[in-house]
C-alpha cells in the first residue's frame, strides 16, 4: 500500500472501524499511524497499556468522545489471543458509530479489519513521492534530481525531507543543486564507485577516491565496507532465483543495497566476484597488518576488479 492511497481515503472521509498499521518501512508507518490520532483529540485519543485487555480496549472505543467527533483507541506492540481476534471480530460487526480500534505492530488478523502494510518501496516508486512531497513543501524538484536524492541519501526518507528543506529555498531544485548540496552516504559512495569498476571506468573510480582524499581517515573503513558489498554482490549472483526480500532479510541488508549490488554483479560471473573478493581480504590483511598503505591497497583493488572484468 501506498502511502497516499492511504491518506486519500482518510481525507474523503473513509474511516473504517478498525485498522491494521504495519510494514518494514517505519517512516510510512508512523505517517499513517499519527494521521489515524489526528481523527480525534488528545483526550478522545487512548493507547492501550500492556497490563490492558483488548477487552478494555473495545469497552474504551464504545465510549462517546468527548471533545472531538471521534473517539480513536491503540493497541500496539503485542501479539493477540484466539479470544482476543475473536472480540474483535465481534466489535467489528457492530462497531460503535463515532470509534476507531487501531492495531499498531501488532500479531494476528481480524476479519473486518483495514489493513494497509507499509514495505520499502522501489526507486521509481519513491521518485513521484519525493516530487510531491517537495511541492507540498512549497518548492519544486525535477525527477532526475529526485532520483538523484534518493541515491544519495540511501532512500531515507527522513533524510530526504530535511534535504529539501535547505534546498527548497533556492529554486527548483535540480541534479545540480542535489550534487552541490547533498552530501553522498557512505554507501552511495561505495556504489558509485563499484558502478565505475564494473563498466570498466578508471576515472569514475578515481573520482570517488578524491573525495576520500580530502581526510585519509576514510579509505580504511571505505576498504572495508567496499569489501562487504562485493561479498554482497556474489550473494546475489549465487541466489539469483531468491525473491530480492527473501535475500535481503537472510542477509540482513535493506533492499536497496541489495538491488545496487544485484544490478553491478551483472558485469561479472560467480567465479570473476569470488576471485575479486579472496583479492579484497588479502589486500585488507595487508594494509590492516601494515604491509601496504591503504591508498596502494585501493590502487589495486581497482585494477584487480577491472581486469577481472575484462577476462
Amino acid at each position: 500500500m501506498l502511502y497516499y492511497e492511504f491518506k486519500a481515503q482518510i481525507a474523503r472521509g473513509d474511516v473504517a472501524p478498525l485498522y491494521r498499521i504495519d510494514g518494514e518501512d517505519k517512516y510510512w508507518s508512523e505517517l499513517a499511524y499519527a494521521d489515524l490520532l489526528a481523527l480525534s483529540s488528545e483526550l478522545d485519543t487512548e493507547v492501550l497499556s500492556d497490563d490492558r485487555s483488548v477487552d478494555d480496549a473495545i469497552f474504551a472505543v464504545q465510549n462517546y468522545p468527548m471533545m472531538a467527533d471521534r473517539k480513536v483507541v491503540v493497541i500496539r506492540d503485542r501479539k493477540l489471543k484466539d479470544a482476543d481476534v475473536k472480540a474483535l471480530e465481534r466489535y467489528v460487526a457492530s462497531p460503535a458509530p463515532t470509534g476507531v480500534l487501531v492495531l499498531y505492530n501488532t500479531e494476528g488478523k481480524v476479519k473486518g479489519e483495514r489493513a494497509f502494510t507499509f514495505d520499502p518501496l522501489s526507486e521509481g516508486e519513491l521518485i513521484p513521492y519525493v516530487v510531491r512531497l517537495a511541492r507540498e513543501m512549497g518548492g519544486s524538484i525535477r525527477d532526475g534530481a529526485a532520483k538523484k536524492l534518493i541515491a544519495y541519501t540511501e532512500m531515507s526518507m527522513t533524510r530526504i525531507k530535511n534535504e529539501l528543506l535547505k534546498m527548497i529555498p533556492l529554486g527548483e531544485i535540480t541534479e545540480e543543486t542535489v550534487s552541490a548540496y547533498v552530501e553522498p552516504s557512505y554507501s552511495y559512495r561505495v556504489f558509485d564507485f563499484t558502478d565505475a569498476i564494473a563498466r570498466g571506468s578508471y576515472t569514475g573510480a578515481y573520482d570517488v577516491l578524491s573525495l576520500l582524499a580530502r581526510n585519509p581517515a576514510e579509505y580504511s573503513p571505505f576498504f572495508t565496507r567496499l569489501t562487504d558489498y562485493v561479498r554482497l554482490m556474489l550473494h546475489t549472483k549465487l541466489a539469483k532465483n531468491v525473491p530480492d526480500a527473501e535475500l535481503a532479510k537472510a542477509l540482513g541488508v535493506a533492499p536497496y543495497p541489495l538491488q545496487k549490488a544485484k544490478r553491478a554483479a551483472t558485469n561479472y560471473t560467480s567465479k570473476q566476484l569470488l576471485t575479486i573478493l579472496m583479492k579484497m581480504y588479502g589486500l585488507e590483511q595487508d594494509f590492516k597488518s601494515g604491509n601496504i598503505g591503504v591508498e596502494n591497497a585501493m590502487d589495486l583493488a581497482i585494477a584487480e576488479a577491472i581486469e577481472a572484468r575484462r577476462k
